[in-house]
């Protein structure tokens, strides 16, 4: 599946996605990604020689993590939420995000925790509630 939306959405057929390219081929997978999240995905997923474009490779990552996300059960949300929630107050903050990001040697840089906060933030109280996390990844109400 990941192969074919690649092509079909590589407009110049480069073997490269650039953001909108990549934003197309997440809309054509119930994805709606907003401009943050784009820059988040791109700086997450753009290995070396970091291009600011996607090849089929790292698309193929972006894909399986995502399926991965959408296949996780109820229980398997709520180990990961408290997972990230280090103080047990039942919000994520940007630093419990960026201490579990950078322990997953994923991108944590400031830029890219701020985005992954206002992502998921409906409210806009800075920080992520159970609700909010459940949401983001398919198993909100």
């Amino acid at each position: 599946m990941a192969e074919a939306v690649f092509k079909k959405f590589d407009a110049s057929g480069d073997g490269k996605m650039d953001a909108k390219e990549l934003q197309a081929a997440l809309k054509e997978m119930d994805v709606a990604p907003s401009k943050d999240l784009l820059k988040a995905i791109m700086a997450q997923y753009d290995k070396a020689p970091k291009n600011g474009l996607l090849e089929l490779n790292e698309f193929k990552n972006l894909v399986a993590d995502l399926q991965t996300i959408q296949n996780a059960s109820v229980e398997e949300v709520l180990d990961t939420f408290t997972t990230f929630d280090k103080d047990k107050s039942g919000f994520i903050e940007p630093d419990e995000l960026k201490e579990v990001m950078t322990s997953l040697g994923m991108g944590s840089d400031e830029n890219t925790i701020q985005a992954m906060i206002a992502i998921a933030d409906k409210d806009g109280d800075g920080r992520v509630s159970v609700a909010e996390f459940a949401n983001i990844i398919g198993h909100g109400k």
